[in-house]
């Protein structure tokens, strides 16, 4: 059969045949190709043979995915089902699986390495001395701790004639030179003792706190403005007593003195009486 034509194109079916269409394309195909019917033909065994293994690829979803991204029949054989297993399992057999340590261990050797000057000479370079490009192409790199580093850096390269002066980079390198630097930059930052570990112990310890938090605040306002309170002979605020709710007239004199004392404040005329207006209290 012949190999400039797809899987698809050899049993006359489009791409996204239904498996229905597939099998009955084959079964069409395999009465034709069958040596039992094409007796003296030597050809026919090996076409017949070709013929089930695209069909075993096709009728295959696994390897039929395989196939559409690759478009090799030797890949839809190994890079699916047990094969595909067992390569995996091999694979990652010889490289172990990357955690957060070997991320914390990596970016402690690379910063302040050689290797990292190497690298932020050729950001420096490709991006003609535009800083702000050059921390975010600048990989484990914080402009905030980082900025006199790789001033110093970037300077000393000029000065050895290594790289280029951008106008860009001068203006920037005069603002980092005007701000404080930091005091150990390449210190690697630890938790600080008691601090939750997970995203579950953090929310228990803001939903144990709120409540307490919510408790003084009230308790805050209540000793603050409730005056019909009762209390105690050492000043406290006697629990459990409800504070006597004023009556309308006091709600409508207590009304005329805060709008008495606002006029005052502005400088305009006041009046001892409330206003004329009827007065409703919102309940």
């Amino acid at each position: 059969m012949s190999q400039d034509r797809s899987l698809y194109e050899v049993l006359g079916v489009e791409k996204d045949a239904s498996q229905a269409n597939i099998k009955k394309a084959y079964y069409k195909l395999a009465m034709q190709l069958h040596p039992d019917k094409n007796q003296g033909d030597e050809e026919a065994k090996g076409k017949f043979q070709s013929l089930q293994r695209i069909y075993g690829v096709l009728s295959d979803p696994e390897k039929r995915k395989v196939y559409d991204q690759t478009g090799s029949l030797n890949d839809s054989d190994e890079l699916a089902g047990e094969q595909f297993d067992s390569l995996y399992k091999y694979y990652r057999g010889l490289y172990r699986k990357v955690t957060e340590e070997d991320l914390d261990s990596f970016q402690a050797d690379y910063r302040g390495s050689e290797e990292e000057a190497a690298d932020l000479l050729q950001m420096y370079t490709r991006f003609k001395g535009s800083m702000d490009v050059v921390f975010q192409w600048q990989i484990c790199s914080d402009s905030k701790l980082d900025s006199h580093r790789f001033k110093d850096c970037i300077q000393d390269a000029i000065s050895s004639e290594k790289v280029k002066r951008y106008k860009t980079f001068t203006a920037w390198a005069k603002a980092v030179e005007a701000r404080p630097a930091p005091k150990n930059p390449l210190s690697k930052s630890k938790k600080k003792a008691g601090q939750a570990d997970s995203e579950q112990a953090l929310i228990a310890a803001i939903r144990g706190k709120a409540p307490t938090q919510m408790n003084g605040l009230i308790a805050s306002l209540e000793a603050k403005y409730s005056k019909g309170s009762a209390r105690k002979g050492n000043g406290k605020r006697e629990p459990n007593v409800a504070a006597e709710e004023p009556s309308e007239e006091q709600f409508a004199a207590a009304r005329a003195r805060l709008e008495n004392d606002h006029a005052a404040a502005n400088g305009e005329a006041t009046t001892s009486r409330p206003s004329s207006k009827k007065l409703k209290r919102k309940r």
